[in-house]
């Protein structure tokens, strides 16, 4: 089922992509091109949270990133790509991060849309987003995503690849539909102690327009999660909700889910069943120089330690244009990820974050950034970290 299902999607996005130049036709701008390059100095007591002293370490990073877009009125073809070196002055092996990602959008019609998209991620020490390609954060309505806390800090080298294909379809002005794909691989090329998967998530909802400031809808997602080197772990969890986002005054908007999440996960000797609470709730103010978001989500997920487990996150954002310069930000966050569920003896992991940052901005082109920041995992074992670092970014091309 697992292997009929990932074909189908291999198809789907191989046609969609195929077939890209032809819907593209049109109304053209030229291709808007460019690359961004980033430099970095940080220094942290702790950089990948290891549970013993003598940690401290200075980084030097730059990262390049290229990319392409073709856009007409109707569609959208955008290849982007980053490529991180970090070097450490002592402890720690250099290391190379790399990353690519291609979407393509179409509105084919007044009332029917279609997407597709694939990415490709190889690096270390950090957790990967669960999120779909085409569901990047927003600024003024950042809902937490679903992330693997076991992951963070860790060092060793983790890939991703990812595809993504969905179409969507409006009833009339105030009604749509839409139906998404999702798959992904993880592995884990130089450990032995992390578990490799891939997830397919199928996702089916309806959202109704009832005026200028409510729009409410119901989904459904089911994810079939298949554990590598045996079918110990393997799971489908499902997981319906009702959704709404509300604007309550002229800078202030609510976005609230609530539903549930069904798992049943494969233990050996049979079926472990379980259902949790799910859902997600995100206040958001946003004017011309601020940006103010108090955040929540929780859900089921696969992770890389010990099987599925259910993951809730609180966050809170603030960032504030102090003039046509200067900006500060500042972001802080807490998650719980429960013991996993196939395994009866395990223990549950605890993420805290926060930092700050001053930007400025010293023309068009170029940007520099002080930062500074904590964070605290619980994951075999407690340890912490603080880093202070400082940047600077400039952008070729057109932007």
């Amino acid at each position: 089922m697992m292997r009929r299902s990932v074909d189908c999607l291999a198809r789907v996005i191989a046609t969609v992509l195929t077939a890209a130049p032809f819907f593209c036709a049109g109304a053209r701008a030229d291709p808007v091109a460019g690359v961004g390059v980033a430099g970095n100095v940080e220094y942290s007591n702790n950089p990948f949270l290891l549970n013993t002293t003598n940690t401290g370490a200075v980084r030097a990073r730059v990262t390049v990133s290229p990319f392409i877009e073709d856009r007409t009125a109707r569609s959208s073809l955008r290849v982007s790509g980053d490529a991180s070196f970090s070097a450490y002055n002592r402890r720690y092996r250099d290391a190379i991060d790399l990353a690519t990602q291609v979407g393509y959008s179409n509105r084919l019609s007044q009332h029917f849309s279609v997407r597709a998209g694939v990415s490709l991620n190889s690096s270390i020490g950090s957790s990967y987003n669960l999120s779909p390609i085409f569901e990047p954060p927003s600024t003024t309505n950042p809902v937490p995503r679903i992330i693997d806390i076991t992951v963070i800090g860790f060092q060793e080298r983790s890939t991703q690849a990812q595809a993504s294909a969905g179409l969507s379809y409006s009833i009339d002005d105030r009604n749509s539909i839409s139906l998404g794909y999702d798959g992904s691989v993880v592995r884990y090329p130089t450990s032995v102690g992390r578990s490799e998967y891939s997830n397919l998530r199928q996702n089916v909802s309806y959202s109704r327009i009832l005026n200028s400031r409510i729009n409410i809808g119901a989904s459904v997602s089911v994810s079939r999660v298949n554990y590598f080197g045996g079918p110990l772990g393997d799971a489908v969890i499902i997981s319906p909700s009702l959704d709404g986002t509300f604007r309550l005054a002229s800078h202030w908007t609510l976005t609230a889910g609530l539903g549930f999440s069904s798992s049943r996960v494969d233990i050996g000797v049979g079926k472990l069943k379980s259902t949790d609470l799910s859902g997600s709730l995100s206040l958001c103010r946003s004017d011309t120089r601020t940006n103010f978001c108090l955040s929540s989500s929780r859900g089921t997920a696969a992770s890389s330690f010990d099987g599925v487990r259910t993951t809730s996150t609180v966050g809170i954002s603030y960032s504030y244009r102090i003039n046509a310069h200067d900006s500060l930000s500042a972001s802080g966050g807490y998650s719980r990820s429960s013991a996993p569920q196939r395994v009866l003896i395990g223990t549950a992991t605890d993420y805290l974050s926060a930092a700050t940052s001053f930007s400025r901005r010293f023309s068009d082109r170029m940007t520099g950034q002080i930062t500074g920041g904590f964070s605290r995992s619980s994951f075999e074992g407690s340890r912490s970290s603080a880093f202070a670092s400082i940047g600077i970014n400039y952008s070729f091309g057109n932007r």
